[in-house]
């Protein structure tokens, strides 16, 4: 048959033609378009908020330069219940007017269709008869191609778990937009051009938005201290917002506040069934080495965490658990951060533990959270040796701890691996409380305190320290809650709560037992002595804590000690004793390898010698470093002090400034309040 003859063809047949290509695929063609549009994406939810970025994203995407025979495809990404679906067909609705063919709808996941019915079923929206549908997945593919060619479509495939469902249902135009939802990752989609959207919980306001918009009766204003904290409890998630909204909407008489009760404790479980129900889904289709990891991850305390803390508690090896974590990644269970650490949303870390619970033995949760506390045990007290030395006064015996482990630090490391940790070690200690592990909160309070002393999180130092005290005492260790009551002094000394301070620091010395501990606490006291300008006290407590130091042989007790009686004779107007002093006490912290001890003696001398610029540089350099952030503070104010333009001034002033308010030091108000007056 020739050319002209086909033409013929097709333009005499009323009802269907037969195109082939090469004897190939043959597809059957209806003869015109039906009469109706297809409309098939279902409404969004009635009340929708935020996500404005995303839309004007989408909408951005439209003008971009398009790809012969490929649609635009934006793929929403993010855990279950963050609001994908309800984003999709949203952007469905508001850009419907851009796409005059229609819209186009299919669902996946474990309930969902498969790719060839998903086919089937548009086929006929698209108008082919039911008997003209073909039967094998192949021929409906081709034949939906062929229908979509040049067509301006908005096509929305949700539930997506894998770029093979995406690619049998792309129409075949350039003019096309695919939405797509998925709570895992598709690579392969996204190295055919796929625009990747990661969707993250609201934020707070938002959150507030969305329960109005469901509980409309304006309890939500009239509560909303309450509101807050219960939208905070979903989890900012708008599907766990909408089943609380809901909730209350249908009990008129309840308080916002009562739904919050219920929410903190078991009945909870209740009213998160259909929350659930998503992870449960998500959970039955994990095979069961990431099922088992699944579970250790609900009883991990941590704000984030690294992989090496999770392949310790499992007690696999570290690359194998980073390869389940990809596999949770890509599932939406877990959120991979830019840093390399792991986060993992509170309502699947609450599912985890709910898995965990009926699935696992309470010795067996046990064990797995032993490791986990034992596993920072051992690197904070590593970072602490690494930080401050071996011959820093311990309750717990560093090489006992680390016998065997090669975790070499330096004091910079050290530093950073407690930026990273300090979070999740204060979340170890309240549980380990909780569950009366006593020996674990007091020496993880202690092993932490090159941190606190180098950082200053005064309001976390407060806390754990509080925690360990009574962690001591319940412990039947009274060298343990002398030490601690001392470290817990220093933090209450900061705040300049120096009555609380005292008082822990009289109870710290009835509780020492031995020289050293002795000696520690008299150290404690004169410095609390010193902020509160009794001089004459100060240089009592400091002089008898060195002669001990020095009767025990502690070079750096002894240096310390020499560096704060300096720091007396200054307060008692005796400043060439106390340059005498300082020099001595930086020779004794060099002979005892204590850079920050050295470092503290350089900056004395500097203070009261402003011509000591070298002092200074020396001191900025040990502090850089370290990575000492209360020493750099220091340094700003003496820079500020030893300059003649008052512009520079300001700015080491502002920077010191900055530094304190970090720490949560009451001196930034007073440095901001000297700037601004």
């Amino acid at each position: 048959m020739g050319t002209e003859q086909v033409r013929n063809v097709q333009a005499g047949v009323a009802t269907q033609v037969v195109q082939a290509r090469d004897i190939g695929t043959v597809t059957f063609l209806p003869a015109q378009a039906p009469a109706a549009i297809p409309a098939l994406v279902p409404p969004g939810p009635a009340a929708f908020v935020d996500r404005v970025e995303h839309l004007a994203a989408v909408r951005s995407l439209l003008g971009a330069e398009p790809r012969p025979g490929r649609p635009v495809v934006v793929a929403v990404r993010g855990m279950p219940g963050v609001g994908k679906t309800a984003l999709v067909r949203q952007v469905a609705s508001v850009l419907a007017g851009e796409f005059p063919d229609g819209a186009l709808h299919a669902s996946f996941g474990a309930e969902g269709e498969s790719p060839a019915e998903a086919l089937g079923r548009l086929l006929k929206a698209l108008g082919v008869p039911d008997s003209l549908v073909p039967a094998d997945f192949r021929r409906r593919r081709d034949m939906f191609r062929s229908l979509t060619a040049k067509t301006r479509l908005i096509t929305v495939l949700d539930d997506v778990t894998d770029a093979g469902q995406v690619e049998a249902l792309l129409p075949n135009s350039s003019a096309g937009l695919v939405l797509v939802a998925s709570n895992t990752t598709l690579e392969d989609l996204y190295a055919d051009g796929a625009v990747p959207v990661v969707l993250e919980p609201l934020a707070v306001a938002d959150a507030l938005d969305l329960l109005r918009g469901v509980c409309a009766d304006g309890r939500v204003d009239r509560e909303i201290e309450a509101s807050v904290e219960l939208v905070t409890l979903c989890g900012l998630l708008p599907l766990a917002v909408r089943v609380v909204g809901a909730r209350l909407a249908a009990r008129p008489r309840w308080t916002v506040e009562r739904l919050v009760d219920e929410l903190r404790g078991a009945a909870a479980d209740r009213v998160f069934d259909r929350v659930n129900a998503v992870f449960d889904a998500v959970h039955a289709d994990l095979p069961d080495e990431v099922r088992s990891v699944y579970r250790a991850l609900g009883l991990l305390v941590s704000q984030d965490f690294g992989v090496e803390v999770l392949a310790a508690m499992v007690e696999s090896p570290v690359a194998q658990v980073a390869d389940v974590l990809d596999r949770l990644h890509a599932a939406a269970l877990v959120e991979e951060r830019a840093d390399g650490r792991y986060a993992m949303h509170r309502l699947v870390r609450a599912h985890a533990l709910r898995v965990a619970a009926a699935e696992t033995s309470d010795v067996d949760r046990d064990g797995l959270l032993r490791r986990a506390v034992q596993w920072w045990l051992l690197g904070a007290t590593a970072a602490d040796v690494a930080a401050t030395g071996r011959q820093r006064l311990r309750v717990s015996d560093p090489d006992r701890l680390l016998h065997g482990a090669d975790l070499a630090m330096s004091p910079r490391s050290a530093l950073a691996w407690f930026d990273r940790e300090h979070g999740n070690i204060a979340a170890a200690m309240r549980v380990c409380a909780d569950k009366g592990w006593h020996g674990y909160v007091w020496e993880l309070f202690e092993a932490t305190f090159a941190y606190y002393d180098s950082r200053r999180p005064l309001a976390s130092w407060v806390e754990t320290g509080r925690l360990a005290v009574v962690a001591a005492e319940l412990d039947g260790n009274t060298a343990a809650e002398s030490r601690c009551r001392c470290l817990l002094a220093k933090a209450y000394q900061e705040l300049e709560r120096y009555d609380d301070a005292a008082t822990e620091l009289a109870r710290a010395r009835d509780l020492a037992d031995d020289d050293r501990l002795r000696a520690s606490t008299f150290d404690f006291t004169g410095n609390l002595a010193l902020r509160t300008g009794r001089f004459d006290d100060a240089l009592h407590w400091f002089s008898t804590a060195r002669d001990i130091n020095i009767a025990l042989g502690r070079k750096r007790g002894t240096a310390m000690q020499t560096l704060f009686v300096g720091r007396a004779l200054v307060g008692l107007g005796r400043g060439a004793e106390a340059l005498d002093t300082f020099s001595e006490a930086a020779r004794l912290a060099t002979e005892a390898d204590a850079p920050s001890v050295l470092a503290k003696c350089l900056l004395a001398t500097a203070a009261l010698d402003p011509a000591s610029v070298l002092a200074i540089a020396e001191a900025e350099e040990i502090a850089t470093r370290l990575d000492n952030s209360a020493l750099q503070a220091e340094i700003h104010l003496l820079r500020a002090n030893a300059t003649s333009d008052p512009a520079t001034a300001v700015a080491h002033r502002r920077a010191a400034a900055a530094a304190f308010e970090r720490m949560g030091s009451p001196r930034a108000a007073r440095l901001l309040a000297d700037l601004d007056g």
